[in-house]
């Protein structure tokens, strides 16, 4: 009779094996982990594997067993997972007598070792205590957890390393003032034809309203909108303003892309009319080195005075 509850416990687990090692499964994106963190999700039969960013700024694992049929004995309050030669211990939530989720936030020393890891082992394995491992698959989960860290830096987080981004590289020559540009009287481009560029809209709403706290529909309607706008304006703005916009607007990491460019386009355009009335249009010249070229040859100094 003491046999029985442990060939049941042997089939529910060989049951919970079989569907996490059958399941290719889909990594998806969610803004819903503790407090609100970015995180991603894999549903693996009967088992949700998830990473997510923790609110400290470091990286967490967490297993939730849905519909599971493992009794915790009295005082159990961890289970192990692998990756690979990773392992982490982690702490074990209980609903009743049944483990409902094991979970914890890494230290930010062991994400290196957990993410090498990742990068060769195609299953991991989650022990709870004196029971049999359950597999789960770990394909694709490299490069959505990639993903996170450039959700995290596209807006304002980070990741310990190695998924936090690395520091840029410092130029080799400063960038363009804007600010400089749009005080200064006249289209330094003197008129340069650029055309307006062709964002993919849906792709960069995708993800752009889950901070915005709006749906899809909701960006990409404001993004037509921004698109349309700027098609009936663009020859409007100096060339000089629309080049310094696009390159501000094409970092990587940012994902409305016809809206930021109409905004920064609109103020700038506004900062330099009113700079052309304060000024009366004298303006610097230490934007227009052409204009202070030297004179061509005629015999004369440039400060020659007859």
């Amino acid at each position: 009779m003491r046999l029985l509850p442990a060939a049941i416990l042997a089939i529910g687990t060989l049951c919970a094996t079989t569907q996490a090692r059958a399941a290719d499964p889909d990594w998806i994106f969610a803004n819903s982990g503790p407090g609100g963190q970015p995180m991603i999700i894999s549903h693996q039969g009967t088992l949700d594997v998830m990473f997510y960013r923790s609110a400290s700024g470091t990286l967490g694992i967490a297993f939730h067993q849905r519909h599971g049929k493992y009794r915790n004995p009295k005082g159990v309050e961890t289970a192990m997972a692998m990756i690979g030669k990773f392992t982490v211990a982690l702490q074990t939530f209980l609903t009743g007598q049944k483990w409902d989720t094991a979970g914890g936030d890494l230290k930010p020393d062991t994400v290196p070792d957990m993410v090498n890891a990742l990068k060769n082992a195609s299953t991991g394995a989650l022990i709870p205590f004196e029971h049999d491992p359950i597999a789960f698959s770990l394909k694709g989960a490299m490069p959505a957890l990639e993903d996170l860290a450039h959700y995290a830096r596209a807006h304002g987080e980070s990741l310990p390393p190695p998924l936090q981004p690395a520091a840029a590289a410092p130029p080799a020559q400063p960038g363009l003032d804007i600010e400089k540009l749009a005080h200064h009287p006249y289209d330094t481009q003197h008129g340069r034809k650029m055309a307006l560029p062709q964002y993919d809209i849906a792709a960069n709403c995708d993800r752009a309203h889950v901070e915005m706290l709006d749906t899809d529909g909701e960006c990409v309607s404001a993004e037509q909108k921004s698109q349309a706008a700027l098609s009936a304006q663009w020859t409007g703005y100096d060339s000089d303003l629309r080049g310094a916009c696009l390159s501000l607007v094409n970092d990587p990491g940012r994902l409305e892309k016809y809206q930021a460019l109409l905004m920064c386009l609109s103020r700038y355009q506004d900062d330099r009319r009113q700079w052309q009335l304060v000024s009366g249009s004298s303006g610097s010249d230490d934007i227009l080195p052409a204009k202070n070229a030297a004179p061509a040859a005629t015999g004369q100094t440039p400060d020659h005075k007859q």
